[in-house]
């Protein structure tokens, strides 16, 4: 066994996704990524590597995204896209980014606005997530491939939804 530091609101979410009473943060981490027996010694490309394409490139091609022409709230679909295809590692994953100064995602709009001037929060639709939404897009890539990357999402697919916020295909 190994000791790790955590901040504390992800020990908080950690052992608020306890089943049952002595259940150890390594089943419950196991259990949140879906992660079965021993982990692989060599690295893989994802954890779910046959779904996400599918999830990924459905979003992508969608009226939805496609029609909108808003990059806000194309952000903040693919948001809860990526929130929907794996609640538990988006949580790590949302938990763990932040600026300097600056706080990009939480589960409250009040903690955004105390983290900075004009950080215009947002919902996340479908999740228990608010992002800030007054930032550039360069920042705003910088988020998503942050959390896909955090979440074991391909580098291929992190690469094709970033193509999606290019000046040149919007």
């Amino acid at each position: 066994m190994k000791t790790i530091e955590i901040d504390e609101e992800l020990y908080q979410f950690i052992a608020g996704q306890t089943k049952h009473i002595g259940e150890d943060a390594s089943s419950i981490l196991r259990r949140l990524l879906n992660i079965n027996g021993p982990l692989p010694s060599q690295p893989t490309e994802t954890l779910h590597s046959q779904n996400h394409y599918s999830i990924f490139t459905n979003l992508l091609t969608s009226d939805a995204f496609t029609t909108e022409k808003s990059v806000i709230n194309r952000f903040i679909l693919l948001l809860s896209t990526l929130y929907n295809y794996n609640p538990g590692l988006f949580s790590i994953a949302a938990t763990a980014l932040h600026g300097s100064k600056r706080q990009y995602l939480a589960k409250d709009k009040q903690s955004l606005e105390l983290s900075g001037k004009n950080t215009k929060p947002r919902e996340i639709v479908g999740t228990p997530y608010w992002v800030i939404s007054n930032t550039n897009t360069a920042r705003k890539v910088y988020i998503i491939e942050s959390i896909m990357s955090d979440m074991g999402i391909s580098e291929n697919m992190i690469g094709q939804v970033i193509s999606e916020f290019s000046p040149a295909t919007k």
